[in-house]
């Protein structure tokens, strides 16, 4: 049985993080590009956010006895084809496992525009997640 405590604490870790975020989505594209803090905050923060969707797919997966979890972005697969989102959905969260590892193990420099793009245009993939979740704890 999922433990709703533990998934509760890692949805309140994901809402901090977006609130740290959200102060800089009224950065325009030249104000966010040249200055290195909100990168960093950002970039950070869309670390945390993604490991704690990570760990708390890990979790489901897990406890739900739902299949076998070899990389990152397996739970999110596994969570599909067990209608927790849509294939869609699934491809998109697998996607920012990918943005994570380039920032975990800085396979490349993080490229600014994305990060910049991922701020204004993605963190509503973040609400969605987060929704999906409570609606099925």
């Amino acid at each position: 049985m999922v433990k709703r405590d533990v998934l509760e604490r890692k949805l309140y870790q994901i809402e901090k993080s977006l609130r740290k975020i959200q102060v800089y989505t009224s950065m325009n594209y030249d104000e966010f590009i040249s200055h290195p803090v909100a990168r960093d905050v950002v970039e950070y923060n869309l670390f945390i956010i993604i490991n704690c969707m990570i760990d708390i797919v890990n979790h489901i997966v897990a406890d739900e006895e739902l299949g076998e979890i070899d990389v990152l972005s397996d739970g999110f697969r596994i969570l599909s084809d067990h209608g927790y989102w849509t294939k869609l959905q699934a491809a998109i969260y697998i996607k920012m496992v990918a943005f994570r590892n380039m920032i975990a193990h800085q396979y490349i420099d993080v490229d600014a525009n994305v990060v910049y793009m991922i701020l204004q245009e993605k963190l509503k993939d973040v609400e969605t997640f987060k929704q999906q979740v409570i609606d099925k704890i």
